[in-house]
């Protein structure tokens, strides 16, 4: 393990006073909102966090792919700049499910010390560094024993939850519950979900005491089988009950196949995907449709094109799903979403967001008119023709080219 302290003692003053054009490196750390900053800072002090990848000398994207409730692979990307330009450096974390918030920060943190190692060594910091390593090759067994799992890699989560509001003239409670079941290795991928969320509300207006309940239960589940590196095929299955869709009962087995123009183990970097669903199954309603069905065998298929690149200048996420039903092609629905967060130049980055679907395809929607309250309650979906939402956001940092330090002061 490679240990990356802070310069004390007589380290500290030859560092600072016999040698004062040596600096410390410029790292930029590309995180995203889960990985803790200030923690990684505080354990590596020994090098200056800059703002900017323009100031660097070291990117270090991190990234992270969650295997289901199995556990979350860790990537992270040490790219050189200016005089370390082209030494690139790819290492990767996996964290069990079992691992806490903690251990998962100190893991990658711990990576981060690791991949730096390389840059320290061709620096002027070089002397005043040291590195430790704990393997002790006389504790551990020269033949590797086999991993033994009496789980087979399949990892269960049972979970609940609720909450809860009141005043005088209304209140609100729901509650949640359900159960996981994944197993994730590199030839599969399954799971099964059941889940089951309620949800109540009561308002007061004078006299009148308007009380709505809701619930939506059901069931996801899937088995995907790795082909090769950019095959893979499966089959998805689901079963819901919901007051607000008007779904008494529905069921439905979808077998699937994808293509991926890169090779999966890049996923975490770059990712083109195409992927094909077809298949159908029953519905039954709470009430009679727009169509003037109370149930109903309806199939289809779907194709889906998604791209997203994680790199230096940013990350960029877009993709397009067309689906219709077999028994009426106008009962369509064409979805697009696009996500960019790009940093134009040095200190100034933009984000964009949208997403849009053309609708043509709510065959559940109940026939007649709801009432004032359902409406304004969303106690039941609404015929529609689209739906758009986006966001745009710019920013630009000036000032010290140094990240602030870690201080939990008040």
């Amino acid at each position: 393990m490679v240990l990356m302290g802070p310069l004390t003692g007589s380290a500290r003053s030859t560092f600072e006073k016999d040698d004062p054009s040596t600096e410390r490196l410029n790292v930029f750390l590309d995180a995203p909102w889960w990985a803790d900053e200030d923690f990684i800072m505080q354990e590596i002090p020994l090098v200056n966090y800059v703002r900017d990848k323009e100031l660097a000398q070291v990117h270090i994207i991190i990234t992270r792919h969650g295997g289901g409730s199995g556990g979350t692979a860790y990537q992270l990307s040490f790219l050189g700049a200016r005089q370390f330009s082209g030494m690139i450096n790819e290492l990767n974390y996996w964290a069990p499910s079992t691992n806490t918030a903690d251990a998962n920060r100190r893991g990658y943190t711990n990576i981060i010390k690791i991949g730096l190692a390389p840059y320290v060594s061709r620096s002027n910091m070089a002397p005043y560094v040291r590195v430790d390593y704990t393997y002790d090759p006389r504790t551990v067994s020269r033949e590797t024993a086999p991993v033994r799992d009496p789980w087979k890699n399949w990892v269960f989560e049972v979970y609940a939850g609720g909450n809860f509001s009141k005043e005088e003239k209304n209140s609100r409670s729901s509650f949640r519950y359900g159960f996981y079941a994944d197993k994730v290795t590199h030839e599969f991928k399954i799971r099964m979900r059941p889940y089951f969320n309620h949800d109540s509300r009561t308002f007061i207006s004078g006299e009148d005491t308007i009380r709505r309940t809701s619930h939506r239960h059901g069931f996801d589940g899937y088995l995907v089988r790795s082909i090769s590196g950019h095959w893979s095929a499966g089959i998805f299955s689901s079963m819901q009950s919901s007051t607000f869709n008007n779904m008494r009962f529905n069921t439905e087995l979808k077998p699937a196949v994808e293509y991926s123009l890169f090779p999966y183990e890049e996923a975490t970097k770059r990712s083109i995907s195409l992927a094909y669903r077809i298949g159908g199954g029953y519905q039954d309603y709470y009430e009679m449709t727009i169509f003037g069905k109370e149930s109903e065998f309806l199939f289809g298929h779907s194709l889906e094109a998604a791209a997203r690149f994680q790199q230096p200048w940013g990350t960029v996420r877009a993709g397009v799903t067309g689906s219709h039903f077999f028994h009426d092609f106008s009962v369509n629905r064409l979805a697009f979403f696009g996500n960019l967060n790009l940093r134009v130049f040095q200190g100034f980055a933009i984000s964009l967001s949208t997403n849009m679907d053309l609708i043509n395809d709510l065959v559940a929607i109940p026939l007649g008119d709801l009432s004032l309250e359902d409406i304004l309650l969303q106690q039941s979906r609404q015929s529609t023709s689209y739906q758009l939402s986006g966001s745009i956001g710019l920013s630009y940092t000036f000032g010290s080219e140094q990240k602030g330090v870690y201080n939990p002061r008040l």
